[in-house]
């Protein structure tokens, strides 16, 4: 992020810092969270899914007992990135560089339009030509989508390996992102994945889910009678 704010701060007088030794963040699953901003602990909801819960950004002074202490003791926080990993791969939200590669990925097929993550009604942004018109094409052929393997990972997966239909070697349906326990993320072809059933990732079976927050599509065709007078 550092690297990359820097390409446009162009002529700017502006100082961008690396503040990773100076705050901790943290994620908070919970339905009800006070609004506090004490010691220099912030917190903010989450705003792509209510699943995903709220970030807290804390000094790095402050441990989780600390924080406890401050949220109350009926919550449980940490800052587990595996098991944050794992709620967001069983989700189906890819999140990061290592999911997201920068400068290949698209923002639609990140599902950043079903995430707020990005708007149809302004601009300007890079890459807003492209993002725009393949939207009111309504043509979104893969997206990023979680895959539930039939067992715990127990050898690590090469990443951006090729995903395979069980009954058809040769059918390439996408790429694997990464894995944690028995879930991973792919970039899928979707109406081709779901139809597969079962998967093939390297040595282990999966199948492919269409995330629950996906809005519900309307039909591509839809027929209108016009009635006589």
């Amino acid at each position: 992020m550092q690297k990359l704010l820097k390409v446009y701060k162009l002529k700017r007088q502006l100082e961008i810092k690396d503040v990773n030794e100076e705050i901790m963040l943290w994620v908070l699953i919970s339905s009800t969270v006070p609004n506090i901003e004490e010691k220099g602990v912030h917190i903010y909801k989450d705003p792509r899914l209510v699943e995903l819960g709220y970030r807290i950004i804390s000094p790095v002074s402050l441990n989780e007992s600390q924080l406890i202490d401050i949220f109350g003791s009926n919550l449980s926080i940490s800052n587990s990135e595996d098991g944050y990993k794992y709620l967001r791969y069983k989700l189906g939200v890819g999140e990061g560089a290592d999911d997201l590669p920068p400068a290949t990925s698209f923002p639609l097929e990140a599902n950043c339009d079903y995430l707020h993550g990005v708007s149809f009604h302004k601009g300007c942004y890079i890459g807003q030509e492209l993002t725009a018109r393949v939207h009111h094409t309504g043509v979104v052929r893969k997206r990023i989508m979680p895959l539930k393997f039939t067992k715990e990972i127990k050898d690590s997966i090469e990443k951006d390996t090729i995903v395979n239909s069980s009954d058809n070697p040769k059918l390439n349906l996408g790429k694997l992102k990464g894995t944690v326990h028995n879930y991973g993320l792919g970039l899928m072809r979707i109406k081709e994945a779901l139809d597969a059933k079962i998967l093939k990732v390297g040595d282990y079976e999966a199948e492919v889910l269409k995330p629950s927050w996906w809005p519900i599509e309307a039909p591509r065709e839809v027929t209108v009678k016009k009635e006589k007078n």
